[in-house]
């Protein structure tokens, strides 16, 4: 509650008072009318998210192409996304943010994984400048400065989304979870305390809650209490290779139940890493379906392939939806409190990656997917491969209580 209402302070003084405090208001623009907007793009692309970070900047690039060529621009001004390497670290990240200041930006990208994007928002009241959340789902980053915004769901939204998944289609009450120690800890930490938290509220229960040392994989020991516990589901933190062994791990044991993980594991690299095996039923959640057919999503796809010779994912569509956002909330404006009641303004948004609304306190109401691993069974060689089995509106979620 405390968090909350540090957030909401600023916005309450300027409804009280009638005027916008200094310390809302945005830096002013260049005095030459035909000097660019520029939008800061803080990414760690020379860190060990660099792939990431060279596909979310592509699908900046596709946005700043849209808004100057479609759009003409942001407040009569051609936008300029310049990019910034983060490398990932505080150190990378403090010189990335002195170098955007000293370009002029007003506005800002953040990206990629929660720990990265945590270096960067603790600035975000003194930068001054509204900065969008394309990716890290974490909860706490919307609560950290009320100049932070998102188009990605949260960790207790995607939760609640998997935890409904098991309880009301599959009436699966009962599961474990194992906690990934290696990589981005907070990120891990946070899907377990939420989907825990979802599966409770629900009625069920979380039998252990094992912990991975970085580095290592489940002890026999550890395994051994995982399945005397006779889980239905085991929800798995970890992402990429680390995901795909534990995943291994689980059935070479003898476990045949619902193995699950979040956003993370929707990537190429672990389903990749599963190749020659049969996973079994394996579910998660996800930011993007690349069988969409919507009109956006489309005219997108095509737009993007034949610029840069390749079909765009989850990053590519979620950093050109958050630019398109960006400039949307950015028009005419000097200052938060007109940006906020702009943002508020994206009511059932078409984005090519999901349909948004943009709620009060940097909430968000958007489509969460669910996807499920099939197999390819031809050519001799077991290859798992992302379906998707479910999606669904969050705000719609009590209404899919319903058993199909």
């Amino acid at each position: 509650m405390k968090k909350f209402f540090c957030r909401m302070l600023p916005l309450l003084t300027v409804a009280i008072a009638g005027c916008i405090p200094a310390e809302l208001r945005f830096h002013p623009l260049p005095e030459n009318p035909s000097a660019p907007l520029v939008v800061a793009a803080f990414l760690p692309l020379s860190g060990s998210n660099r792939i990431y970070a060279e596909q979310m900047k592509e699908g900046l690039q596709a946005a700043e192409t849209t808004i100057n060529q479609q759009q003409k621009g942001i407040s009569g001004r051609r936008l300029q996304v310049e990019f910034f390497d983060t490398a990932g670290t505080a150190g990378g990240t403090a010189a990335a943010l002195q170098a955007a200041r000293a370009a002029g930006a007003v506005a800002a990208i953040a990206g990629y994984d929660t720990s990265e994007v945590n270096l960067i928002i603790a600035h975000a009241d003194a930068l001054q400048m509204p900065v969008v959340i394309p990716m890290a789902t974490s909860d706490f980053h919307n609560q950290t400065s009320a100049f932070v915004y998102r188009n990605c769901f949260s960790d207790t939204q995607q939760m609640e989304v998997l935890a409904s998944y098991l309880a009301f289609w599959r009436q699966k009450t009962a599961g474990a979870i194992v906690t990934d120690q290696d990589g981005d800890e907070e990120y891990a930490r946070g899907i377990s305390r939420n989907f825990s938290q979802s599966v409770t509220d629900l009625g069920g229960s979380i039998t252990i809650n094992s912990m991975v040392t970085a580095g290592q994989l489940l002890t026999e020991g550890q395994l051994r209490s995982l399945l005397m516990t006779e889980p239905q589901f085991i929800l798995i933190t970890s992402r990429g290779k680390r995901a795909a062994q534990l995943v291994k791990q689980l059935r070479d044991a003898g476990f045949y139940g619902i193995i699950c993980g979040p956003d993370s594991w929707d990537d190429a690299e672990f389903i990749a890493s599963l190749n020659g095996i049969d996973p079994g039923e394996c579910i998660f959640t996800a930011l993007f379906n690349d069988r969409n057919n919507s009109p956006e999503f489309t005219a997108f796809k095509r737009e993007f392939r034949r610029r840069f010779y390749h079909y765009p994912g989850a990053c590519e569509a979620q950093s050109y939806d958050a630019l398109i956002f960006l400039g949307i909330a950015l028009n005419r404006v000097d200052n938060l409190w007109d940006f906020d009641r702009n943002w508020r303004q994206i009511v059932n948004f078409p984005g090519v990656a999901a349909t948004y609304t943009m709620l009060k306190n940097g909430g968000i109401d958007r489509t969460i997917y669910l996807k499920s691993l099939g197999v390819d069974r031809t050519g001799g060689v077991l290859r798992p491969y992302a379906r998707i089995s479910k999606e669904m509106q969050y705000s719609k979620l009590r209404d899919y209580q319903v058993i199909e």
